[in-house]
């Protein structure tokens, strides 16, 4: 493995919350481990507003900071744009770091990976493109084709667009599943795809099972709940799946518990209406680990892409077994450790079998940790970046075309 010098360009990551900032702070930690490592920090802020500086955590400062916009016009909103002293501030970093690399987080700074691209000091240049947002905004239009929503539309167009173009670059492009890669891959002909793709799986939480933890008569479904996924998972559950399952749950003495950060108001509406006591909204909790290590096994009832897919590996972290779909489970090899189904009835009938037998739904949990202990550990993913990297400044030297 060569030593290099890479900038890593994200927005703010230690100890922020989410599965996109685990990712983040998983990247950064391999880097530092391979070679020098400097952090170029973005900062989103709407046009127009000071940027107040925010005191940064854990060590990490970075080398620059870049304020930016968001995209405007034939540009995605999720695409930043950088004012002009942003970019003479990049170009300083870029002439006086010596870097090998520019790695993005994200599609978010396209602007700066085509600045890199051809800067005189020629660094190669990798995305990380851990989510197809293209994905969500087109399953929204889909669910609602009407006048009202037409941005999201528009907002699918212009992703598409920046997907295909990424993939014309002569960059490194990593995904985090299979799935995603290959229907980007499928967008764009062979003799324009001029960018190495490769699958950089997600990694499992380091942390060690909490068996003696008191198991609890509970269901658990967990996430940040205002995101667009779990938003629909969450209507998904309340309309056809709870009702399928009530009678069940009831006669097993089990609750469906729905944990996580930022719960819209209706949450709790739509828990009331159903009454019965069976479903409960948690909402944010002190510790994810201790409310997965609680419960008999997670629910993820999940119809949207959800880019970075932590969820499953942090059951698996666990040894909690997982009930979800064929979306849910993208880029997790999760053999017999999980119960994969497609259709509220496959779903509710793989909840019931659970809950009919407790000691199944443990054994599924321990095959689901040990399978991902197998592929998934910090090491065994930060081994395969090492490896991608290698052979992408090997073979593939820097080159303008941006």
């Amino acid at each position: 493995m060569s030593r290099r010098r890479v900038l890593f360009l994200d927005t703010p990551f230690a100890h922020e919350a989410g599965g996109d900032k685990n990712r983040s702070r998983f990247l950064w930690s391999a880097l530092q481990a391979q070679g020098g490592v400097d952090w170029a920090c973005i900062r989103p802020h709407p046009p127009g507003s000071p940027l107040v500086p925010k005191p940064l955590e854990g060590g990490v400062v970075p080398v620059v900071e870049l304020p930016a916009n968001p995209g405007r016009g034939l540009q995605s909103e999720s695409v930043l744009a950088f004012t002009p002293a942003a970019q003479a501030a990049f170009d300083r970093t870029l002439a006086d770091g010596g870097y090998d690399l520019v790695l993005a987080r994200f599609h978010a700074p396209w602007e700066l990976c085509r600045q890199a691209a051809t800067h005189a000091a020629r660094p190669a240049v990798a995305v990380d493109l851990d989510m197809v947002s293209s994905r969500l905004v087109a399953l929204a239009w889909r669910q609602e084709p009407t006048f009202r929503r037409r941005w999201f539309l528009f907002e699918k167009w212009k992703l598409e667009r920046l997907e295909r173009r990424l993939l014309e670059q002569p960059w490194l492009v990593w995904f985090s599943n299979a799935a995603e890669l290959e229907a980007v891959a499928a967008r764009v002909p062979g003799r324009r795809r001029r960018a190495v793709t490769a699958e950089l799986p997600n990694v499992m939480p380091a942390s060690a099972p909490l068996r003696d933890l008191p198991r609890e008569p509970v269901i658990l479904f967990f996430g940040s709940l205002n995101s667009s996924a779990n938003l629909d998972a969450f209507r998904y559950l309340m309309d056809d799946l709870f009702p399928r399952l009530e009678a069940d749950l009831r006669r097993h003495g089990v609750t469906i518990r729905v944990v996580g950060k930022n719960p819209p108001a209706w949450f709790a509406e739509r828990v009331r209406a159903a009454g019965a006591g069976r479903i409960e909204l948690a909402g944010a909790v002190d510790s994810m680990e201790r409310a997965i290590a609680a419960a008999r096994f997670v629910f993820l009832p999940l119809r949207v892409a959800s880019g970075t897919r932590t969820r499953i590996l942090e059951a698996a972290a666990q040894e909690r077994a997982v009930v979800t779909t064929t979306i849910g489970a993208e880029g997790i090899d999760v053999g017999d450790g999980a119960r994969v189904r497609d259709t509220p009835e496959a779903l509710a009938d793989a909840v019931r079998e659970l809950l009919a037998e407790p000691a199944l739904a443990d054994r599924l949990g321990q095959k689901l940790h040990a399978r991902c202990v197998a592929r998934y550990t910090p090491d065994a993913v930060a081994g395969k970046l090492a490896a991608d990297l290698d052979r992408f400044l090997v073979k593939h030297a820097p080159e303008g075309g941006a």
